[in-house]
């Protein structure tokens, strides 16, 4: 009986172990097959965005309004090009206020002395401007003549020399409205032309402060409050517009027009929001998109500014007035030799202390 008993057990003991070992297999192709669902899942997820355009997502990572870059390539539009007409480069140096004076200058020049400009694939201006010019490298310059300004905000008379048999290479920061002014409606009709969506989204910006302010049908002044970097490198030369500054411009403007409305763009909300004043026709844009906050002025009536490039330009793309700081740069400095205002700064601008 206990040989019968000890057997029974241990057939049972047989079963149990088969069928949990049934079991774990089966498990095991379970979890497998799970794993494989997902790790395909994950590389397909991969794939779609490797393939997709990155604008969209890296816009809302970036809190920017997407773009795209425009994209003219020298070696898709050589073939429709005159090869005999010399060609002309620049140097890109700084950031978009920078790039904006280099490529004004580069297609003024380009217009004065029929050659064919060129610009780097990787400049600011890009992100924002939608450029019809052909993109390429300086090896596409057939042993240029170099010509280097003298300084970074007086106008160069050398420009007025170059030999247009020969392809040309500038070198500089050529910051002068004196290169350009005579193509100034070029620049904005051809070439600062903003992308579509960020021309979209800073209309409807300046719509919508308009209606929730009750100010439709009002004077928009753009007012660009530059600090950060300025403040702290005085010593250069870099100087900020004070206080007093922004209250006699705001004034300047409410005088002459009966409904205002005011939107104030800076790189240090602030400071700005603690320092100048509130009131119904005014607005602070809390945008954290250079690139939106300079179409938003661009889009504005009139524009006050202050200190750098890109102040500068969102005054001079402006359609209506501009009011500048007179207090800029600080004389006897680097940036201050190298600045002649009257060369800086175009005559029918209004300089304000």
């Amino acid at each position: 009986i206990s040989n019968r008993i000890q057997a029974s057990i241990s057939s049972k003991d047989d079963l149990s172990i088969r069928q949990k070992t049934a079991s774990n297999f089966t498990m095991r192709i379970r979890r497998g097959l799970t794993c494989y669902t997902i790790t395909g899942l994950a590389l397909f997820c991969l794939l779609v965005i490797y393939m997709s355009d990155w604008t969209y997502t890296v816009a809302y990572i970036n809190n920017k309004v997407p773009v795209h870059r425009p994209v003219v390539r020298w070696a898709d539009h050589q073939h429709m090009l005159d090869q005999s007409k010399s060609r002309i480069m620049i140097t890109y140096k700084g950031r978009l206020g920078n790039h904006m004076f280099e490529y004004a200058t580069l297609m003024a020049m380009a217009h004065r002395y029929n050659m064919t400009p060129i610009i780097s694939s990787d400049i600011a201006i890009l992100d924002v401007f939608n450029v019809p010019t052909l993109q390429g490298d300086t090896s596409l310059l057939r042993n240029p003549v170099v010509y280097i300004e003298e300084r970074a905000a007086k106008y160069y008379p050398g420009i007025e020399k170059i030999d247009p048999r020969r392809d040309a290479y500038l070198v500089g920061y050529y910051q002068s409205w004196k290169y350009y002014d005579h193509i100034k409606q070029d620049l904005r009709d051809k070439h600062f032309v903003l992308h579509d969506s960020l021309q979209k989204a800073a209309t409807e910006y300046i719509k919508n402060v308009l209606k929730e302010r009750n100010l439709l049908g009002a004077t928009v002044i753009g007012i660009h409050v530059r600090r950060g970097d300025f403040v702290r490198q005085r010593v250069k030369g870099f100087t900020v517009a004070p206080i007093p500054y922004y209250y006699r411009a705001m004034a300047y403007f409410r005088k002459k027009y009966r409904h205002v409305l005011f939107i104030i763009c800076t790189n240090d909300l602030v400071w700005a929001e603690t320092n100048l004043d509130e009131g119904s026709d005014i607005h602070y844009s809390h945008e954290t998109d250079g690139a939106l906050d300079l179409a938003i002025m661009i889009n504005c009536d009139h524009m006050i500014i202050t200190s750098g490039s890109y102040s500068w330009w969102a005054g001079y793309l402006v359609r209506g007035e501009v009011v500048y700081y007179l207090g800029f740069p600080q004389p006897n400095t680097k940036i201050g030799n190298e600045t002649v205002k009257e060369d800086y700064y175009p005559p029918y601008w209004r300089g304000q202390w």
